[in-house]
């Protein structure tokens, strides 16, 4: 680093931690978005921000998740995802029943029943108790992987997975997509017809909806087709998807696990982390007054 990059970084770790910089940004009305800076706010004020930051975080309410608990569904999802997807590799490569796999796990936890208690199972890695597995299954909890052998993975919720989410992933087309499924040339000016407009003609889309191509999280077309037909329930009549794990497909359940609900965890971090920045603010300007802003006031 060069003595103005030191002098420039230095800068720059003055200015965050500088709490005369610090603002809250209230919601938008009528267009407008409130500020205050948080040296500026009252008791009362830096504690409800601190109060609603915190439940952002942290809350349990199911219509509304604090992203904390988010991620910890959103977990959940990917895991039960995968034992699913594990015990449909088991039948087809192993030859390997899901009774057989039930009755092998009891035998070993009975065996073992001093260390493998119900709670340690909820963690316990499935590929500390079977050898030669594909590596994407080998974390899934020991618990997830018996309730996949007895089908009572129970149903998946993806109201969290919004439209505008999947479609804001943006399109990556397949050569086999670029070069024949959505291959067509304007009958009149004989030119490659733009395969965004011919993703929306094929689907039923709104000409108007947004799509764009993007080469980081970029879903192929079939990708999007089944995310989006999932979705808006046109293979469930359900716009709410909840089918159970037993009965999506296989490569639905891979797509969900192995990247839209990957992505959508990335997310849920990065507005985790913001919110927990914010967090930070509020105490460091609370400990400057002198005030507990954690504490409940009778």
């Amino acid at each position: 680093m060069t003595v103005i990059g030191d002098a420039y970084d230095k800068a720059l770790q003055e200015k965050a931690n500088n709490i005369n910089n610090f603002i809250w940004k209230g919601p938008k009305v009528n267009g407008i978005q409130e500020e205050i800076r948080l040296v500026d706010a009252t008791f009362e004020q830096l504690q409800k921000f601190y109060n609603h930051c915190m439940q952002m975080l942290y809350n349990t309410d199911s219509k509304n998740p604090g992203r904390i608990t988010l991620l910890e569904i959103i977990n959940n999802q990917i895991q039960s995802c995968r034992a699913e997807l594990l015990i449909r590799w088991l039948r087809s490569e192993k030859l390997y029943t899901a009774t057989n796999c039930l009755e092998d796990l009891r035998n070993i936890i009975n065996t073992n029943k001093d260390i493998l208690t119900q709670e340690v199972l909820k963690t316990y890695p499935i590929g500390k108790l079977m050898t030669n597995l594909p590596p994407e299954f080998d974390r899934i909890p020991v618990s997830l992987v018996m309730s996949a052998c007895l089908d009572s993975l129970g149903k998946i919720n993806l109201s969290h997975l919004t439209i505008n989410f999947i479609t804001k992933l943006g399109l990556c087309f397949t050569q086999q997509e670029m070069q024949k499924d959505l291959y067509k040339k304007d009958p009149e000016t004989g030119k490659t017809m733009d395969r965004i407009a011919i993703v929306k003609e094929l689907m039923g889309l709104s000409p108007d909806m947004i799509l764009r191509i993007n080469y980081n999280t970029g879903l192929t077309y079939n990708e999007f087709k089944t995310m989006y037909n999932f979705k808006t329930g046109k293979y469930t009549n359900d716009k709410y998807t909840k089918d159970k794990y037993s009965i999506l497909t296989s490569d639905l359940l891979k797509l969900l696990s192995n990247k839209v609900l990957y992505l959508f965890q990335e997310q849920c971090e990065r507005q985790a982390q913001q919110w927990q920045d914010k967090i930070n603010e509020i105490l460091k300007v609370a400990e400057h007054k002198g005030w507990d802003v954690t504490r409940n006031i009778e």
